[in-house]
C-alpha cells in the first residue's frame, strides 16, 4: 500500500467534489473525492447501476440542492457519508469507497 496525494484540502469546497484518476485494485481507475464540513469522502467514479460516470456531466456530481450524490445517467441518488443509493434504480447499493486519509498538507489515497 502507498498512500498518494490527490489534492491539498482546500482544493476541494465545501459541497463540493472533483474527479480525479487514481490506482485502484492495481488499475487506473476514475475516482472522485466529495467534501463536507471537514470530512473528504473518496469513491470509483461508477455507478452501480449501469457503471456510467456518476459525473456524466462533466464536474456535475449534485442534485439540486446539494445534499446528495446523483448520477447524472439515471437519476441515482447516494449519500455523501457512506455512498449508499437512497433513490433510483440502484437502491440497496453503494458507490464504491476508496480508502483514503486527511492529513494536514493534503487528501491521500491508498494506492493498492
Amino acid at each position: 500500500m502507498t498512500l498518494v496525494k490527490l489534492c491539498e484540502l482546500d482544493d476541494i469546497a465545501d459541497q463540493e467534489a472533483k474527479s480525479f484518476v487514481g490506482r485502484v485494485d492495481g488499475k487506473q481507475r476514475n475516482i472522485f473525492a466529495v467534501r463536507k464540513a471537514d470530512n473528504y469522502y473518496v469513491y470509483l467514479n461508477h455507478c452501480p447501476h449501469a457503471g456510467a460516470l456518476i459525473d456524466h456531466i462533466q464536474g456535475k456530481f449534485f442534485n439540486g440542492d446539494g445534499t446528495l450524490l446523483r448520477c447524472g445517467m439515471h437519476g441515482a441518488l447516494f449519500q455523501i457519508e457512506d455512498g449508499e443509493c437512497t433513490d433510483g434504480p440502484c437502491m440497496g447499493k453503494s458507490l464504491t469507497p476508496v480508502p483514503s486519509e486527511t492529513k494536514a498538507d493534503g487528501l491521500y489515497i491508498e494506492e493498492t
